[in-house]
């Protein structure tokens, strides 16, 4: 469908938010004594603040769980003549993350907070709960293969919630666990991870348009590498001033605007969804990784937090060009107050564990094992930070199973159920395990296949096929992407056209069954950001749409199309 100066009226309207949820104003963030604090947008007085600190957990003796344990394997000697020959063995890494703000500082920050606003009613209730978080470790001894460049080892979903813990496991070759073992010895062991984390808030109030201008953007430079290169997201923001400074984006005022940064954002927040499709940085091929893990880098070599208000272009995803057919020009409308995300990143590095604890056998150890029959293979099934959420939406419950086909024909079966219950009491440490059957090849032994069965509410499942792997975690991924879908156009248009209503259906794939949701849009009622959001497996972007136009004269008028881009515009009425 042809688009020739289409109005997108996009009205971000406070009542297109949750109302269950504390809004805080995101604009109006004040520094106090290292905490970010935002004022809550309907409650006086009320202020919540980011988290300060990522940090190693602490067990019930108030020690960091966290273990390096060294293992020694017996192993033939090539030649018979040799009374000294290298043994074989490697390392077993476990340590579990969290972050946090120390209740000390919450007190000070409130008594700074005061000060600074000459107000003594002021309260620091807590923190800001996350709309969702990604983690990053990143290491150069612990990732396969040479070099010393710092690369990526890990990334998956984060808690959005202070205090939840991420397990990490890891296992390393005897060189590899040597050269970690003397980086621990430093004040900066070569092991960092990063929290990108998400927050949102309502914006300033403003009253203004946006001009896209499509075929200005087509001859731009600020995009020209094509669909098959991923960019960065400072090289996206890079690209959008571009644009803005070529007129293929115009901004007009049409009223009175508190803030033109805020304003930016958030317009250039909606571009990135049209423009833009976000790609998890496990997913871009590694050879087109660098721009991505030096981006990490610049984040890791800074201390504590940083980014408490910056714009909402994550440093864990590449942003991969859509190829776009549309034409002509789009004009934008921003009214009011909108529900704007921005990313608050804490950087976390062990420190000198060793100096503090090099002498506690549970935290590092050195072990031979001479025996393989009294060896346990311990299994960790990490989860995605967005299960938890899930079980109060989608999921019933999901079963890991594990198979380990051992050397004399012995078969060790597994499985855990992970529920919203289970899952709470499990405290992070979820793991299954299996033992040494005759099994002499010690890589081989290490190796296993899993599965996961997952149950939807209101019926359905989806199974995985049996995968191999060898590492000491399995890691869980939701199987589905969350998908909003728009419906935009000028109401004025359809009045003029004698158009009483509007009916939209949308008909979806969700594994193997059909979904179908319907709405009904009256042009003579005011828009209040009508659109769909669904639930569609990965992998799936193509959602059947069907518009029916009902008129005052005539009969119903009908046109069925297929979205990619969660856009539909209603005002484009077939002629016959």
């Amino acid at each position: 469908m042809k688009t020739i100066n289409k109005i997108i009226a996009l009205l971000f309207l406070i009542g297109i938010c949750n109302p269950l949820a504390a809004q805080i104003k995101i604009n109006e963030g004040v520094e106090a004594n290292g905490l970010w604090c935002f004022p809550l947008h309907e409650k006086e007085n009320t202020y919540l603040y980011l988290p300060k600190r990522a940090r190693l957990a602490l067990n019930d003796d108030a020690l960091p769980e966290f273990s390096y344990l060294r293992y020694i394997l017996e192993k033939p000697s090539e030649s018979a003549s040799e009374t000294l020959s290298q043994a074989d063995g490697g390392a077993i890494l476990n340590f579990m993350v969290l972050y946090d703000t120390p209740s000390d500082l919450v007190s000070s920050a409130q008594t700074v907070l005061r000060e600074k606003l000459e107000n003594d009613s002021l309260k620091l209730q807590g923190p800001i709960l996350f709309d969702q978080g990604k983690y990053t470790l990143v290491s150069s001894i612990i990732k396969p293969g040479e070099g010393k460049k710092n690369e990526v080892l890990a990334s998956g979903v984060a808690p959005i919630m202070e205090n939840s813990k991420i397990p990490l496991s890891f296992n390393l070759d005897p060189v590899k666990s040597k050269l970690l073992l003397e980086s621990f010895k430093m004040a900066t062991p070569d092991i960092s991870l990063l929290f990108e984390l998400t927050f949102s808030g309502l914006s300033d109030n403003y009253e203004a348009e946006m001009e896209v201008d499509w075929s200005e953007i087509k001859k731009s430079q600020a995009f020209d590498a094509g669909v098959d290169i991923y960019f960065v997201g400072v090289d996206v923001e890079l690209g959008f001033e571009k644009l803005r400074k070529n007129q293929a984006i115009k901004f007009t005022s049409t009223g009175k605007n508190e803030s033109m940064e805020s304003l930016v954002q958030t317009a250039y927040s909606r571009l990135l969804e049209l423009m833009f499709e976000p790609v998890e940085m496990a997913a871009v091929p590694e050879g087109q990784q660098g721009g991505l893990t030096d981006a990490l880098g610049a984040l890791i070599g800074q201390s504590g937090s940083s980014g408490g208000q910056g714009l909402g272009f994550g440093v864990n995803v590449g942003y991969q060009y859509k190829e776009h057919k549309t034409t002509g020009k789009s004009t934008m409308v921003f009214n009011g107050r909108s529900a704007v995300s921005r990313n608050h990143y804490i950087t976390f590095n062990a420190g000198n564990l060793f100096k503090k604890y090099g002498d506690n056998n549970t935290i590092f150890k050195d072990v031979p094992l001479w025996d393989p029959a009294f060896q346990q293979r311990d299994v960790y099934v990490g989860v995605d930070g967005n299960i938890e959420k899930e079980f109060d939406k989608m999921l019933n419950s999901v079963t890991v199973k594990l198979r380990k086909k051992h050397e004399n024909g012995d078969e060790t079966t597994k499985e855990i159920l992970i529920t919203k219950n289970t899952y709470k009491d499990s405290n992070g440490k979820i793991h299954m395990k299996y033992l040494n059957h005759d099994d002499t090849d010690q890589n081989e032994w290490l190796g296993y296949e899993y599965k996961t069965v997952w149950k939807f509410i209101g019926g359905g499942t989806y199974e995985e096929e049996w995968q191999e792997e060898s590492s000491a975690m399995i890691n869980l991924y939701i199987p589905f992407n969350r998908r909003k879908i728009e419906l935009s156009g000028d109401l004025e248009i359809l009045k003029n056209k004698n158009v009483r209503a509007v009916a939209v259906k949308i008909d979806y794939d969700f594994f193997g069954d059909t979904k179908t949701s319907n709405t009904m849009i009256y042009p003579s009622e005011e828009s209040n950001g009508n659109k769909f959001e669904i639930t569609l497996p990965k992998g799936v972007e193509d959602v059947d749409y069907t518009l029916t136009w009902f008129l005052t004269e005539g009969g119903p008028k009908q046109f069925k199309g297929v979205d990619k881009y969660g856009l539909i515009f209603i005002d484009e009425i077939p002629k016959s």
